[in-house]
């Protein structure tokens, strides 16, 4: 079970292969679920709660903190949809690595461009989630059929 996506980008029109597969390979180069977290999580610790021992001049926030915690969500977001789109390009179009890297890389230096490359990888992920889910149900289906 395949989709074939087409994506434009810098000005250049590639056919992407979604399959299950390519959702298994991205997943053990990057590990979505891990990596996903990371983008995810707050750029701060959020408290619940506090009690009587609280002492909030201790555990200082500080910019560069803060900027540890961006630099990796990038570097984390940068690896996903690279290794993603390469791995979803090379079926039609054996791009290197470094290829892709340079197609990707004005995606990941401009916000705008960020939001769109970041919103289309959500978008190929879950297509590939769903792809897999489908062969995951008919492969439950060909065994009860089997068991017959």
């Amino acid at each position: 079970m395949e989709k074939l996506e087409t994506i434009k980008l810098n000005d250049t029109e590639y056919t992407l292969t979604l399959n299950r597969e390519s959702f298994l390979r991205i997943d053990r180069i990057c590990d979505i679920q891990k990596s996903m977290e990371i983008v995810r999580r707050p750029l701060i610790e959020h408290l619940d709660e506090i009690d009587d021992d609280y002492n909030p001049l201790e555990d200082e926030i500080n910019d560069e903190t803060i900027e540890k915690e961006i630099e990796l969500k990038d570097k984390i977001m940068a690896k996903l949809v690279t290794n993603s789109f390469f791995i979803w390009l090379y079926p039609k179009h054996q791009l290197k690595i470094s290829q892709v890297k340079e197609i990707i890389q004005p995606y990941l230096s401009d916000e705008k461009k960020a939001e769109f490359i970041g919103s289309e990888l959500t978008r190929l992920l879950d297509e590939c989630v769903a792809i897999r889910d489908e062969y995951n149900k008919e492969q439950k289906n060909l065994k009860a059929l089997a068991n017959k």
